[in-house]
């Protein structure tokens, strides 16, 4: 007996095993437990498409090993390769879109990001509260979040801390990315769209033996290029313009039985504009809230952006099955550079000429992991870890010293009056952390219905900043111990019921000495306790999948980042408590023969109790935490002929009430961004062929105009407060487009 996992399943089912009870049986035997990252694992997940009949059953490394998604007492969201295919979802920011109380924040650079589960996230310039893994390696730092995932075979979101299996990055949960196999016989395909603001993409990939049975490769490139859909107005060009190209290599050797090396490698040379937002006084004019009105306005920049990112990926896996368990042995490499150059006062005066910022992250990491075989009463993973990371950041600006003095807007008609320019140099530090953790997991039938779960992770963190700009150094180690714990019952074999009690931590780390006397040198750990119920149900022959998960979550200490405006410098500090309670409903359908229909829904109020010891915004929800979330999709699919088939899909979603507070005016708290509920809708048309797929899309058909991000004039006050300006970031718009692939 296992736990709850979630769905949402979008065109065709996501991946299979259980076709019958008896062949539910053969699978498990073939598949159970298989180590995440064996050649078992994604054989298991890739056996899917097969049943024409109900949803077919999802295979996931939630747990470090191939298991039934329903099987896994955990909430999770899974797309398979058929599903991220069909809707047409290209990255993580596609993925989250549509998964149930989690969101995404894109602002100020091409990587910079911020990803919250459950209302539980980061702020700009952290470290994330999402550990992020690709084919097994936690990714070092958020900046290579948003890679082209073109060539993904499946994606798995987990809700809530996974610090147990995931160490130190998963105070909020952990995202899995599976990238496609290598296959035994040779076969490619290739896809090509183009879209509005003459954007265009395409992609392509081959696979097949070196040496059938012994060496297996696969190579694949995608490229895109877009003139960008937010249009600076002082210029004409589009403020949001991307070109990014990414290839990718993996080469898998079988020079024994049981033993299996996995190669794999990663490029992604990006090149954009930054920092498109507009100003307008919403404190002033509406109070705070930001109405379709303003989210419409478009930049008026005078200084040119610019956006820069390299990421180099390079990882070894290795299995050896010894048959009483597998040793797996990860080893990886990731180098991740990034600058970007913005208008820091995001209006047409030249206040701040030019704000520049460069950040360099470098890591080494290697994991060793004992797993026991999936089909035995007791089973259990055993493990340790190690990686070395350096991340170095230069930040500087130029800035007017009429911004000093107050005379910028002096002269006839309150016309610009510059003072001349003086050069701000505002951080220049590397930051060195050296992690040791140990960890396990036991699962144990206590009797053919029940599961008993029981999962325990020791992290500890050494860091280090050398601060060039101020000459000096401080250390500090941070430690943790991350317990899991999870029963699971399953009263029949349509109905499941878990508990599930877990533990996150995310490590401690520093402020420059830039950053002036308001930010402590060193800033404190944050911790998580999360305690959850859920249910899952399968029905009606696997055509109806209805699941739910009730949950409340304690976050200690939330590192909150700011500018201060005395000083101009940027840090960190620590609040105190957070309270977040919730629930999530997903349910899917199949109500008849071609046509599908799923819904997702999540609640949140992730409400401030305790941020600084005072009554100072008590009571408040947490930015990035919306207060629900819904996802509603239908997809209709019919034969035109023998051999071709036309698809229709649909998809609706409505984001709640949203916080932008940045808790930077603590004279009046009450006065901070935020947005209302607003919905979305996007359609797609397509022809499909036995080797061929053509499709029509847009996105936001009916053009709503929503925020994605925003901030007050306060976190940069010496410039935006004169200007009497917020600063608001737009969506792209409504985006027509196209796309034709093939198989072969």
């Amino acid at each position: 007996m296992k736990g709850m996992g979630t769905a949402l399943l979008g065109g065709t089912a996501l991946a299979l095993i259980m076709a019958t009870p008896a062949a539910a049986q053969a699978g498990d035997e073939a598949c159970a437990g298989a180590p995440d990252g064996s050649s078992e694992a994604q054989a298991c997940a890739a056996a899917a498409n097969s049943s024409a009949q109900g949803f077919e059953e999802i295979v996931v490394t939630a747990r470090r090993r191939a298991e039934n998604l329903q099987d896994v007492p955990d909430s999770i969201t899974a797309f398979s390769a058929d599903d991220i295919a069909e809707r047409r979802l290209e990255r993580i920011d596609d993925f989250l879109a549509v998964t149930s109380n989690v969101r995404i924040n894109n602002d100020q650079d091409t990587a910079t990001n911020n990803i919250a589960i459950r209302g539980l996230g980061a702020n700009r310039n952290q470290a994330a509260a999402v550990a992020f893994s690709v084919d097994g390696v936690v990714l070092p730092d958020s900046d290579a979040f948003t890679i082209d995932l073109s060539d993904v075979e499946r994606v798995e979101v987990l809700k809530g801390p996974q610090g147990a299996l995931y160490g130190r990055g998963a105070i909020a949960g952990a995202i899995n990315i599976t990238t496609r196999r290598p296959t035994n016989e040779w076969q490619g395909e290739a896809r090509a769209s183009y879209q509005s603001a003459d954007s265009w993409r395409v992609f392509g990939a081959v696979s097949g033996p070196i040496v059938e049975d012994f060496a297996l490769a696969r190579l694949s490139l995608s490229h895109r290029d877009s003139d960008g859909y937010i249009v600076n107005q002082l210029t004409g060009d589009g403020i949001d313009r991307n070109r990014q190209t990414r290839a990718t290599g993996r080469l898998i050797l079988m020079p024994a039985p049981g033993l299996e090396i996995d190669f794999r490698a990663a490029y992604t040379d990006e090149r954009g504009g930054s920092t498109w937002f507009s100003r307008f006084d919403v404190l002033g004019q509406s109070g705070g809230e930001i109405t379709g009105e303003i989210a419409a306005l478009r930049p008026a920049q005078d200084t040119e952006s610019l956006s820069e990112r390299q990421i180099t990926d390079l990882s070894m896996l290795i299995n050896y099955d010894f048959g009483f368990a597998t040793l797996t042995s990860i080893t990886a490499y990731n180098d991740i550079d990034v600058f970007f150059r913005q208008d820091l006062d995001i209006s047409e005066f030249p206040l701040v000429p030019n704000a520049q910022q460069s950040r360099d992250t470098e890591a080494f990491s290697q994991e060793l992991r004992l797993t026991s075989p999936g089909n035995r009463r007791l089973r259990y993973i055993l493990g340790g870890y190690y990686q070395h990371s350096e991340r170095s950041i230069e930040t500087a600006a130029v800035l007017d010293v009429c911004l000093f003095i107050g005379s910028c807007f002096s002269g006839p008609g309150g016309g610009f009056v510059s003072a001349g320019t003086v050069g701000a140099p505002l951080a220049d530090n590397r930051i060195t952390f050296n992690q040791y953790a140990v960890f396990g997991q036991v699962n144990f039938d206590l009797t053919p219905q029940i599961e008993l779960t029981a999962a325990l992770r020791y992290d500890v963190s050494d860091g280090r900043i050398d601060d060039f700009f101020s000459n000096f150094e401080t250390e500090e180690s941070f430690e943790a111990l991350q317990p899991k714990f999870s029963i699971a019952w399953r009263p029949s074999d349509q109905v499941m019921l878990y508990a599930t009690y877990s533990q996150g931590f995310k490590s401690g780390n520093f402020n420059p000495a830039a950053a002036g006397p308001t930010f402590p040198r060193i800033l404190g750990e944050e911790t998580s306790r999360n305690y959850e119920l859920g249910f899952k149900t399968t029905l009606l022959d696997r055509r109806l999948i209805f699941n739910g998960a009730a949950f409340f979550t304690e976050h200690l200490d939330p590192q909150i980042f700011q500018l201060d405006p005395a000083t101009i410098s940027q840090g960190s500090l620590n609040a105190n408590k957070v309270e977040i309670t919730g629930f999530e409903l997903e349910l899917n359908a199949r109500p008849f023969r071609g046509f599908e229909l799923n819904a997702a829904f999540g609640y949140l109020d992730a409400e401030i109790v305790d941020f600084d010891g005072t009554a100072l915004y008590v009571g408040q929800q947490m930015p990035n935490a919306p207060e629900f979330t819904l996802n509603l999709g239908a997809q209709y699919r019919f034969p035109v002929t023998d051999a071709i088939d036309l698809r229709a899909r649909v998809d609706a979603a409505v984001v709640g009430r949203q916080s932008f507070q940045d808790f930077q005016f603590p004279q009046n708290d009450e006065l901070y961004l935020y947005q209302r509920s607003y919905g979305t809708v996007d359609a797609q048309l397509a022809l499909e062929g036995s080797n061929w797929t053509a499709t029509l899309f847009v996105r936001n058909l009916f053009e709503r105009d929503y925020a994605t991000s925003a901030f007050s004039r306060y976190i940069f006050a010496v410039a935006l407060v004169p200007l009497n300006s917020d600063a608001v970031q737009s969506d792209p718009g409504r985006i027509f487009g196209a796309e034709i692939g093939f198989r072969f």
